[in-house]
């Protein structure tokens, strides 16, 4: 009986339902096609490119504490990051996979439990890592704690925007651009887990050079447990818990 929870690290293969045997994959098997192709270059290439591109726009004289969060922050990044959540689901549909080949599986108990396990580790090294950061002169911009600090006047956009984040961007960066780099590339996980972490950490310039290179080795922490785990669950719920616990550390802690 397949079991997609259970296929993580096997090359069993599936017969589909039309007929053609889908390449055998660790999360379960798929054919990449020309979607898959096109899906890849904008991720890793025009994604990252833009994102690299805006962090010489000078946004100095930006006050961010005047504009509407709901209207100019939250709402289009909901709308942006679901949209391509969908383009990842058309483009799995298209190679002849299941959902539980991005990491999808069954979710459990011990998913939660490794990521509150994973939240504590992790952000003890980031909190280091980020003081070494700071004493060669790459501080994390300060621009994300103003979004912060107005997500306590709206909650419940900032759940919405949390659990946005959480889904999209695992199944997106993890569980698409990782596996499917892999089957492109090769074998190992070795370049499929710096491009992805690379495109992924290109979506948050917004915090320079200091908060670039945090979210990278983040980044690299969540891909370490997606693959550890074979689920994207873990690194789900632990995304969702760690933005929308900001609001409130901001507010009870002042950072």
């Amino acid at each position: 009986t397949y079991k997609p929870d259970r296929c993580r690290m096997t090359d069993e293969i599936r017969p589909a339902e039309d007929g053609f045997e889908p390449t055998p994959q660790p999360f379960g098997p798929f054919t990449p096609g020309l979607g898959t192709y096109i899906l890849l270059f904008f991720l890793v290439v025009v994604w990252t490119t833009i994102w690299l591109l805006l962090m010489a726009v000078d946004t100095t004289g930006v006050d961010l504490t005047l504009l509407n969060p709901m209207l100019y922050i939250y709402l289009p990044t909901i709308i942006i990051e679901w949209l391509i959540f969908l383009a990842v689901v058309l483009a799995v549909r298209h190679e002849g996979g299941r959902l539980s080949s991005l990491g999808f599986t069954r979710p459990k108990v011990s998913h939660a439990a490794a990521a509150v396990g994973f939240l504590v580790v992790s952000n003890l090294l980031l909190a280091g890592f980020q003081f070494l950061l700071e004493q060669i002169g790459l501080p994390v911009s300060k621009d994300v704690d103003k979004i912060v600090e107005q997500a306590g006047q709206s909650v419940w956009w900032w759940l919405a925007l949390s659990v946005t984040a959480g889904v999209c961007e695992e199944a997106c960066f993890r569980g698409y651009l990782m596996t499917r780099l892999r089957a492109v590339i090769g074998r190992s996980w070795g370049w499929p887990v710096f491009l992805a972490t690379l495109s992924f950490a290109a979506g948050h310039t917004y915090q320079d050079w200091g908060g670039l290179i945090m979210i990278f080795v983040y980044g690299l922490m969540f891909c370490a447990l997606f693959l550890r785990t074979g689920s994207l669950w873990p690194g789900i719920f632990a995304h969702i818990i760690q933005d929308f616990a900001a609001i409130f550390i901001y507010r009870w802690f002042g950072f």
